[in-house]
């Protein structure tokens, strides 16, 4: 029986996934082809992440059936511990979003869908994005209530659609509702967590997932991104409000950053405040969209870069919380890349080093120098 036919079989037991569910998933971690001490990663995907879709949009389903592909090539799926998703009640979505805004985007997604916003036409929703946002929200606080509880080791919600940009009250840059913020709020409400770390990758500044914990002590907001650029937010000089001054932290770079930039913000900003903050659990919002071969921005990462910087938060993680840590899918707008850089944090979670290739490459142009402005950086985050 192929990884593809087994795997589906294994979930439809475990009451996980129906058994037409059209994912090449893998065996649980017990599963004899996983190897001795190798750390035990779980993955939640659901099919309703494939029905929020529309042809010609940059953020498709396209994108989890290139991941998929990808990971059933290199025999990913037979390593991983699948995690049952679920939907997040109403209760939850209260975590992150109003009731006013949870009731509209239900009611836009019953009556078919269409363009959340006419004229910036980014976000679109259709019959299934309700259940499929709800979908996302849920299993990723069920993928880290399973870290947190010891059930796995660490683990990547392979989510859609995504949630960074996910205002209170507003779907925007293809997000609909604040996963990660959802599944922070999630562990301090049914696990008692202290302090939850959110570190965001993607090229484009989270910009929901600050504006909804600037006033949170408990919830540090970590950012690498593009800027100037969309949505146009994301400066250094804004650390938070009041009593959560200094767990907003921007590391904003505009075109051309690329591994050694990244790497070594993580280094001098990044861990040193993570250390002061002091966090129990760690999610990681993971945009691979800074690659240098995506066409929706301009910073110049490489698969091998991606790699990197996910050990360096596997690091921070075994450093700080006792490895809890979690990985949730962001951007990443080339096929290809995509599933690359995918497909490396999978293995650099399950300790592979051998597999950890580089099939694209580095960027054909030197990466721009920001030594001055890392600099700048460290004098605001952890001098000021």
């Amino acid at each position: 029986m192929s990884g593809r036919r087994e795997f589906i079989k294994r979930l439809a037991a475990l009451g996980a996934l129906g058994a037409s569910a059209p994912f090449s998933f893998a065996a649980l971690a017990n599963d004899k082809s996983a190897r001795p001490g190798q750390p035990s990663v779980g993955v939640v995907l659901d099919p309703l992440f494939l029905q929020h879709d529309m042809k010609g949009h940059p953020e498709t389903a396209k994108r989890l059936i290139a991941i998929d592909a990808e990971m059933e090539r290199q025999g990913l799926w037979q390593q991983l511990t699948p995690v049952k998703g679920r939907m997040a009640e109403n209760d939850e979505l209260l975590f992150a979003h109003d009731q006013n805004y949870i009731d509209e985007i239900e009611m836009l997604s019953r009556s078919g869908g269409g363009y959340y916003d006419q004229y910036s036409q980014d976000t679109y929703l259709n019959h299934a994005t309700f259940d499929a946002a709800k979908m996302a929200a849920g299993s990723n606080i069920a993928l880290n209530l399973a870290i947190y509880d010891r059930k796995v080791n660490r683990g990547f919600a392979l989510l859609r659609p995504p949630g960074h940009h996910a205002l209170a009250n507003k779907a925007m840059g293809f997000c609909i509702f604040n996963s990660d913020v959802i599944a922070a709020r999630a562990l301090q409400q049914y696990r008692d967590v202290g302090k939850v770390a959110i570190i965001d990758f993607d090229v484009h500044h989270g910009n929901g997932t600050q504006d909804l914990v600037a006033d949170d002590p408990t919830i540090m907001a970590i950012s690498i991104h593009q800027h100037p650029y969309w949505p146009m937010t994301g400066g250094a000089k804004f650390t938070g409000r009041e009593a959560a001054e200094g767990t907003i932290v921007n590391c904003p770079f505009q075109k051309g950053a690329g591994n050694e930039t990244y790497l070594s913000v993580y280094d001098r900003v990044i861990q040193p405040k993570l250390e002061v903050f002091q966090p129990d659990h760690i999610i990681v919002f993971s945009g691979y969209d800074a690659h240098w071969q995506d066409p929706l921005a301009n910073h110049q990462l490489s698969v091998a870069g991606f790699n990197q910087l996910v050990d360096k938060c596997l690091q921070s993680a075994d450093t700080l919380c006792n490895g809890r840590i979690s990985f949730t899918l962001g951007g990443g707008y080339n096929l290809n890349p995509l599933a690359q850089c995918t497909v490396g944090t999978f293995h650099t979670l399950l300790n592979n080093p051998e597999k950890q290739q580089d099939l694209i490459g580095e960027a054909p142009t030197a990466e721009t120098d920001y030594t001055e402005t890392i600099d700048q950086l460290v004098q605001h985050h952890l001098q000021a």
